[in-house]
């Protein structure tokens, strides 16, 4: 039994939380724009969607260029008019690369905390060097806040001897998010921890 226990913490201790960083493809950028319009999200260009996101890829050892910067930079280049000419959008920036956020779906709601959301997301990374799509990376899912234990000062003595809840060791396993920009915040780090180190 011992035996057994010391080789589960051994396998445990090996273990990698998050999840592997996806390969990419050809030589990896050093400067990323990140697009300034969420591509399918209403309305596309809101602060939501950028989240954590230029610190997140920051952390990866990227040379980051924030929508809102990018978004002023292509406002005022005649080049990168079109979106489309992703290679003019690099020399117009100066960037070897550009991320893009797909929104697929994105429902949240939750007045004080968020309470349910559901989520189908794909983050991009396009070259602007003629590599086409260098990385990506899909993530669906859905979060629901978990019911919490309320005191009830109402509640009689001789119910103190019920059984109380289980809670895990560290407390409760799934996270809370405060609003849909917390929560965005957390997918886009989680995404960027699946980009390759610089």
């Amino acid at each position: 039994m011992r035996t057994v226990t010391l080789l589960g913490l051994l396998l445990l201790g090996a273990c990698r939380i998050g999840g592997e960083p996806l390969p990419i493809s050809g030589k990896a950028p050093e400067v990323i724009a990140i697009w300034p319009m969420a591509l399918g999200a209403e309305p596309p260009g809101s602060e939501l969607w950028f989240a954590g996101l230029s610190s997140a890829l920051s952390r990866r050892g990227y040379r980051v260029l924030p929508h809102g910067m990018t978004a002023e930079l292509l406002r005022t280049s005649d080049i990168a008019a079109n979106a489309d000419n992703i290679e003019g959008v690099g020399r117009a920036l100066r960037v070897d690369a550009v991320l893009r956020l797909e929104v697929r779906r994105f429902d949240a709601e939750g007045s004080s905390g968020l309470q349910h959301a559901e989520w189908d997301l794909k983050w991009r990374l396009l070259s602007t060097r003629g590599l086409g799509e260098q990385w990506a990376y899909g993530h669906h899912g859905h979060y629901h806040q978990a019911d919490r234990a309320t005191f009830d000062p109402g509640r009689s003595l001789d119910e103190q001897h019920q059984p109380r809840d289980i809670v895990p060791i560290g407390g409760r396993g799934s996270p809370g998010f405060r609003s849909a920009a917390d929560l965005m915040a957390n997918l886009n780090n989680m995404a960027m921890s699946r980009l390759p180190n610089r």
